[in-house]
């Protein structure tokens, strides 16, 4: 079989349902085209920017971008937001204009892929955490992990709610340290109709999608369902080998029951098929040439140089997400359930020589061979809430999450079947490096209640969550080379009584004040109970602790006619337990780590005449370290982090500002900047001899700009990114926050970029 056989567009597995769809409203009338389709949840927030520039509609966006009413810091993005960027936008990128949050990709319009980076608050994406529609993500880490990009089309995208400190109470996720970010999806439209997209762009850019919204096809019920495919190589090379392409469908139900009672149901499917690798690279390489990344384009025949060909990297996926969602009143209690289903299949492509070392391979070093690291996931849960308000006092809610989920990984080595003439191989491995399973189980249960004092000048929002985690590693193989076999962990941990407090003060009519402390816990990564295993219980060292985070919370915020500002102070402290690589090995081992975080926050926007509107965003912070039991050099025993040294990887400051420009309802001009401050790299290990010096990644300043026109069924844009070509660093390898290597890893970030894009409603 061969990695390079471009795939051309073919009918995904939901293709015959669209069909069927577009018969069902045959016998219906003739309606007039829909609006723009919202989320229930998001209803007040996700409408199109209105004609009138002083409707209600537009205070209210100010106002909640912001966190308006809200006990603790929160911020929403809006579909008003969605109209500044092409479509298949990346809804990752939307969170470049959040404060307390950097984010970087080696694509301008973000991607789906391990190489978008994103951080809050001093905390990477492993430590955030995700849910689509209140469903919990799974985990975000390299090799095996869920993106939940995948769970949905940005083109269906109602919003996107995030809440900087992770103190609501009830959040269901596995690694929300620092924060939570909630995507949702849009509801059904109740009309039938039918929308278009395409876009193409710079580094072979394609896109398109369709979607059919069924109206009422029965008494309270509609539906919609979406395909796309999408298309793209790596933009910083430039004429780099093969394509990458995802297609993706997304099934939507909603059924009004009664007056109180809807369910919904929604399934996607995604594949991702990577036919053009990304690499990363060192400072070095990257200063002495901005536009290369250590792979080669062009099938030589060489061994040693065919190892770094393009068309054998990559990252293929195939994710399925599907749930069921009930709200409904029960003796006077609001109920609500919900339950999913997560399964994924993929790869991690890579080639080495025969010479690597591993049991079962020839040992030439002119046999090349291609590397599969085959994952796989099933990840089932449940959630399920009852909550009641009697008066100003009470207003309380209770609730339960369970998930279960399993995980292999299997990496298997394939010869070239002729190293000569092309990267064709073999269906049967010549060895096996690894094979490793997870059981991971988590239960979580909270209570939570508002209660309005002091004839409202006072407003509270506290509760309690309880999370367990039990985990059970088994690996047959866990590193050939070493001949680790038929190793295994196993962990049983809680977080304790997890406290979270808001507080919400109205100081006038358009003033609150609100502060927030919580303290948020994360359950057992599978790196780590692969870091402590041993070929017996006994031997293997079991975790006892989860990681957790305190986090704190103090600002302002004020809402005048035509503007709003909000202001906000943060202190986070977190202890960790990371399982670092061991150099040269498939092993690791697991390293005590803390961090201290320290920052302001600043966002606003407003509007100036009926033409004009300004958004922008800035954070300051103060990121460190926090290390025990360390020499007098700030070392500790294991590791090489120091302590009091910078986070890696996460900028001090960070800004984003953009101004709109709307001189009649149909025209509007978009221009913005965005710029990151410099960074910490790697650190030199001061155990290892000739490991190099400390790294700094330098600042960065990036330009974009956009336009479009609006007709009565159609929009046509143009979208620009980093105007000015700048080569920049976009973000750190995951594994530069913990490896104990000898040279730092770091993504090239994306060049200047074009999009033309058109969107139709029929």
């Amino acid at each position: 079989m061969s990695p390079l056989a471009y795939v051309p567009f073919r009918p995904l597995p939901l293709v015959a349902l669209l069909l069927a769809a577009q018969a069902l409203p045959a016998l219906a009338q003739e309606v007039p085209p829909p609006a723009r389709p919202a989320s229930d949840a998001a209803q007040d927030t996700s409408t199109a920017p209105a004609a009138s520039s002083q409707s209600l509609g537009q205070v209210m966006v100010m106002g909640e971008s912001i966190g308006l009413r809200q006990a603790r810091a929160n911020v929403k993005i809006t579909a008003a937001d969605l109209d500044h960027y092409p479509t298949g936008v990346s809804a990752d990128k939307l969170l470049e204009r959040v404060s307390g949050i950097q984010v970087g990709s080696s694509n301008a319009f973000g991607g789906d892929g391990f190489e978008s980076t994103i951080s809050m608050r001093g905390f990477g994406k492993d430590s955030i955490g995700f849910s689509i529609d209140g469903i919990p993500n799974g985990r975000t880490t390299l090799g095996g992990g869920s993106v939940p990009t995948r769970f949905f089309d940005s083109s269906n995208l109602a919003g996107i709610d995030v809440s900087q400190s992770a103190g609501i109470v009830g959040a269901p996720s596995h690694q929300a340290l620092a924060g939570h970010i909630n995507y949702l999806t849009q509801d059904p439209n109740r009309n039938f109709g039918l929308r278009a997209e395409a876009a193409a762009g710079s580094a072979d850019l394609g896109r398109l999608y369709a979607r059919v919204d069924s109206g009422e096809i029965a008494p309270g019920l509609t539906a919609y369902l979406s395909i796309s495919r999408q298309q793209w190589k790596v933009s910083y090379v430039d004429d780099p080998a093969g394509h990458n392409t995802r297609d993706h469908a997304d099934l939507k139900l909603a059924w009004r029951l009664g007056a109180d009672t809807t369910l919904k149901l929604h399934s996607s499917y995604n594949d991702r098929e990577e036919r053009s690798g990304t690499n990363i690279v060192t400072l070095k390489q990257f200063q002495t040439n901005p536009k290369a990344d250590g792979y080669t384009d062009t099938w030589t025949g060489v061994p040693g140089r065919d190892r770094n060909y393009r068309g054998l990297k990559g990252n293929p996926r195939e994710d399925r997400l599907s749930y069921v969602d009930l709200s409904t009143s029960l003796a006077g209690l609001k109920v609500s359930a919900k339950a999913y289903h997560h399964g994924q299949d993929g790869t991690g492509k890579e080639t080495g020589l025969g010479n690597a070392g591993y049991p079962g391979l020839d040992g030439r070093a002119t046999s090349l061979y291609f590397r599969a690291n085959d994952y796989g996931l099933s990840r089932n849960g449940a959630l399920v809430e009852v909550s009641a308000r009697h008066n100003d006092l009470i207003d309380w809610r209770v609730g339960a999450w369970y998930e279960s989920y399993d995980r292999s990984q299997l990496r298997r080595w394939y010869p070239v079947l002729d190293e000569a003439t092309g990267p064709a191989y073999s269906d049967t491995p010549d060895a096996t490096s690894e094979d490793k399973h997870w059981k991971n189980r988590s239960t979580m249960v909270y209570a939570a209640n508002r209660s309005s004092l002091l004839e409202g000048r006072l407003k509270l929002d506290y509760g309690l969550t309880y999370l367990d985690n039990r985990v059970d590693y088994r690996a047959p193989i866990q590193d050939s080379r070493t001949a680790k076999v038929n190793y295994v962990n196993e962990a049983r941990v809680n977080s304790g009584v997890l406290p979270k407090l808001g507080a919400l003060v109205p100081l006038a009519a358009n003033t609150e004040l609100f502060a927030g402390y919580a303290k948020n816990a994360a359950t057992m990564t599978d790196a780590t109970l692969e870091g402590g295993a041993a070929a017996t219980l006994a031997g293997a060292t079991r975790p006892h602790d989860m990681d957790t985070a305190k986090a704190f919370d103090l600002g302002l915020r004020h809402k005048g006619e035509n503007y709003a500002l909000g202001i906000q102070g943060f202190s986070i402290r977190s202890k960790e337990t990371v399982a670092a690589d061991i150099a040269g090995t498939l092993q690791s081992e697991n390293v005590d780590q803390g961090r201290r975080i320290n920052g302001v926050e600043l966002s606003g926007n407003g509007r100036l005449g009926a033409a004009w509107r300004f958004y922008g965003s800035f954070t300051y912070q103060k990121a460190r370290y926090e290390l025990s039991d360390v020499d007098a050099q700030g070392y500790p025993a294991k590791g090489f982090i120091r302590d009091g040294a910078d986070l890696v990887g996460i900028a001090p400051r960070n800004l984003f500002l953009e101004a709109t420009w709307r001189p009649t309802d149909a025209l509007r001009l978009v221009a913005n900047v965005r710029h990151l401050s410099s960074q910490a790299g790697y650190y030199a290990n001061p155990r290892v001899a000739n490991s190099g010096v400390d790294e700094r990644l330098p600042a960065y300043t990036l330009l974009g700009a956009g336009a479009s026109y609006q007709w009565e069924r159609v929009s046509v844009g143009l979208n620009l990114e980093n105007i000015t070509g700048k080569d920049y660093i976009s973000g750190v390898a995951p594994e530069l926050m913990t490896t104990a290597s000898s040279v730092g890893r770091y993504f090239i970030g994306a060049p200047r970029t074009a999009v033309l894009w058109v969107r139709m409603e029929l």
